[in-house]
């Protein structure tokens, strides 16, 4: 509530705050723009006529901020300045009321305005969630799909067994189907889309199983991926979501390393009641003035010319999805060159830490 009469201030603050809203005084347009700083309101009631900065200047400068840009603006204007309203809308204005206003008149409009404000955040939230839905869906289907068309091109060629390449072939097409009916199940039961399901579940089995999935990758590079099982904790998780997690990092660890090299999955238990998984490479790693953006989307571990087919969601993703299941992913360089990505999960029967 924006306005230079402290008299006025009063009498509408009283009246907000008895149908439930909290409400900010403020006598100044200077002020007004301190508070949105500070945090970002859902309605401002803005006086059209005050000293120094008036209810034009201040609009503009809150539809200048993208914090508040979408902020409902409602002018309070006497009867006399009805000619000024047009002047408001052009400014940015929503609506407004006219002094001496009606209570019923001004809960009303104050009403009808949060709550557009509140279906157009919503509508923005569920609209972000399905597009990153979408990134992830595209990101995560390319590992199988890809070792399908390596399959079939080794089986063009004749350079293996036809048997072995239809396994190929089947166990990645069944992975891209797990991978769609879970994401769908969770979309038809109107869940969040973003959460998985946690349940306790035996680390080895999916470290294994998804290394065994770059068994053709890795030979058309002529390099070797390799699982070091160490123990075999049991964890809290969610095995769609590790094997996703793992799958991105040895991928990247194939993109990067050179031709000729080997790169190793430990699966092991750590400390402080977790299990604890590296993907280990000898690749050129990751410069230290890059490694702070490492984990944010579009971010590339080199640059756009170096390598092909990257779309920089990876590790962002990866970082989302061991953060819900009560975990933490990090980078680290490898001693004697390379990269090493890293990430622990609870232990099951133990309270999982706060990520």
């Amino acid at each position: 509530m924006v306005d230079d009469q402290t008299s006025n201030i009063e009498v509408v603050t009283a009246l907000l705050e008895r149908a439930n809203y909290e409400v900010v005084p403020a006598l100044s347009g200077e002020e007004v723009l301190e508070h949105c700083l500070r945090r970002t309101p859902s309605l401002v009631l803005l006086d059209m006529r005050m000293p120094v900065m008036d209810g034009f200047e201040v609009c503009e400068h809150l539809r200048a901020n993208p914090r508040t840009a979408d902020v409902p603006i409602i002018f309070l204007t006497a009867a006399r300045e009805r000619e000024s309203v047009i002047q408001g809308f052009q400014h940015g204005a929503v609506d407004y009321v006219t002094k001496p206003f009606v209570a019923e008149e001004l809960l009303a409009r104050v009403k009808t305005h949060v709550e557009l404000k509140r279906a157009r955040d919503h509508l923005a939230l569920v609209a972000q969630e399905r597009a990153d839905l979408t990134q992830i869906v595209a990101h995560d289907l390319k590992n199988p799909l890809s070792s399908i068309l390596f399959a079939v091109d080794l089986l063009e060629r004749g350079k293996d067994s036809p048997e072995k390449m239809a396994a190929e072939v089947r166990e990645s097409a069944k992975h891209c189907l797990s991978f769609i009916d879970s994401y769908l199940g969770r979309w038809a039961k109107s869940q969040d889309l973003r959460k998985v399901e946690i349940t306790p579940l035996r680390l080895a089995p999916v470290v294994r199983g998804t290394v065994d999935s770059f068994a053709l990758l890795s030979q058309e590079r002529e390099m070797k991926v390799s699982a070091d099982i160490v123990e075999d904790p049991e964890v809290l998780g969610n095995a769609t979501a590790i094997r996703h997690v793992l799958e991105n990092l040895i991928s990247n660890a194939l993109r990067y390393a050179p031709r000729g090299s080997e790169v190793t999955v430990r699966c092991e238990t750590g400390r402080s009641g977790m299990a604890r998984v590296s993907v280990a490479d000898r690749g050129p790693g990751v410069p230290r003035e890059r490694q702070q953006q490492l984990f944010k989307r579009y971010v590339r571990l080199q640059a756009d010319s170096e390598v092909q087919h990257a779309s920089g969601l990876g590790l962002a993703i990866s970082k989302e999805e061991i953060t819900r299941m009560s975990g933490h992913l990090w980078y680290e360089d490898r001693e004697n060159g390379g990269a090493v990505f890293s990430f622990v999960l609870p232990l099951a029967g133990k309270a999982a830490p706060r990520p």
